[in-house]
C-alpha cells in the first residue's frame, strides 16, 4: 500500500479548476505561483505518487543553475530564478523563510575546435547583451586560473561566476510546498492512472479514486483543440498525458537525440541531457 506521508489518500472535492500531477519542486512551484496570481481564484489539487519524495527528480538533482544559454529568453528565465532564490523571503512575504544564496562556482564550457569556439563566441554576445558576466578565456587564461585542467586540445573556454552554481533546491521546494498548502492548495497521495478526453468538454483526469477531477488547461499546444496538459510528474506522466489527450507530443532523451550542431562543446561540466536548451524532454509540435 502506498504511504501517504501525511497527505490525504483521496480528494476532498468532486472537481478542481487545476489538477497538477507531481508535487515536487515543479508541481509545487506551479501551485504556489497560481496562488500568487491575482487573476486566479480557483481550486488546485496536487497528486503526488511519492509523498516522501525520495524517488523524485527534485531529490536527485544537483540543484545548479546557469546563465550560459544560447537564447535571450532562457537567460532571462534563469535570471528570474536567481533573483527568486536570492530573495526568497521577500518573494514569499514570510519572515519564517530563510535567507538563501547561490554558490557561484560557475560552469566552464570548453571548446576543442574552432567550430565550438565560434558557438561560444556567439553565445557570449547573447549572454552579455542580456546582462550576464560571462567571460571567454584563452587556453593560457584557463591554465592560470584552473591549473588542474588538461588543455592540450582546448581552443577556448567560457565561464560565468554570477548567479551560476549551486543553490539549496531542497529548501526552496519545502517552502513552495508549505506555502502552497497554507494558501489552500490540496495535496493528496496517489498516482494518476488514466486521463480521458471528451470532445468539446474539459479534459477529465481519473486519479484512480473513483471520481473525476476537471482539468482546465492553462497553456495551449499548436493544435485545433488548443489544449495541453499542465503539470509535472516526470516523463512517464507527460507521455501518458500525450496519449490521453491525443496530442502530437513526443518524449525524447536529449542525451540520445542531441542535434549535431549542439551548442554545448566538449568538456561541459554537467551530465548529458540535463541542461540543453536546444532539445527538451518534451516537445510540442503542430
Amino acid at each position: 500500500m502506498m504511504s501517504t506521508g501525511g497527505f490525504a489518500a483521496a480528494p476532498q472535492r468532486n472537481s478542481y479548476d487545476v489538477v497538477i500531477v507531481g508535487g515536487a519542486i515543479m508541481g509545487s512551484a506551479t501551485a504556489w505561483f497560481l496562488t500568487q496570481n491575482p487573476d486566479f481564484n480557483g481550486s488546485i489539487l496536487v497528486v503526488e505518487r511519492d509523498p516522501g519524495y525520495g524517488n523524485s527528480s527534485t531529490a536527485h538533482t544537483n540543484s545548479c543553475m546557469r546563465q550560459q544559454f544560447s537564447t535571450d529568453l532562457n537567460i532571462h528565465i534563469s535570471q528570474f530564478a536567481a533573483d527568486f532564490v536570492k530573495n526568497l523571503r521577500r518573494h514569499m512575504d514570510d519572515d519564517r523563510v530563510p535567507e538563501l544564496g547561490i554558490q557561484n562556482y560557475g560552469y566552464m564550457y570548453l571548446a576543442d575546435n574552432d567550430g565550438f569556439a565560434n558557438i561560444l563566441r556567439a553565445n557570449h554576445s547573447v549572454q552579455r547583451a542580456a546582462g550576464t558576466e560571462t567571460e571567454l578565456l584563452s587556453r593560457e587564461e584557463i591554465a592560470a586560473r584552473y591549473p588542474f585542467y588538461h588543455l592540450d586540445d582546448i581552443v577556448l573556454g567560457s565561464i560565468n561566476l554570477k548567479d551560476e552554481g549551486y543553490w539549496d533546491g531542497g529548501t526552496v521546494f519545502d517552502w513552495l510546498r508549505r506555502s502552497a498548502r497554507e494558501r489552500g492548495v490540496e495535496y493528496i497521495a496517489g498516482e494518476v492512472v488514466a486521463m480521458t478526453c471528451e470532445a468539446d468538454r474539459d479534459h477529465r483526469c481519473d486519479t484512480g479514486f473513483g471520481r473525476d477531477s476537471v482539468l482546465r488547461h492553462l497553456g495551449q499546444c499548436q493544435r485545433p483543440a488548443r489544449r495541453t496538459h499542465s503539470g509535472d510528474g516526470g516523463d512517464r506522466c507527460a507521455c501518458r498525458a500525450a496519449k490521453a489527450f491525443q496530442l502530437d507530443l513526443h518524449c525524447r532523451n536529449p542525451a540520445r537525440s542531441r542535434p549535431a550542431a549542439d551548442h554545448r562543446p566538449v568538456g561541459c561540466a554537467f551530465p548529458p541531457g540535463r541542461a540543453d536548451d536546444l532539445s527538451g524532454r518534451l516537445s510540442c509540435r503542430p
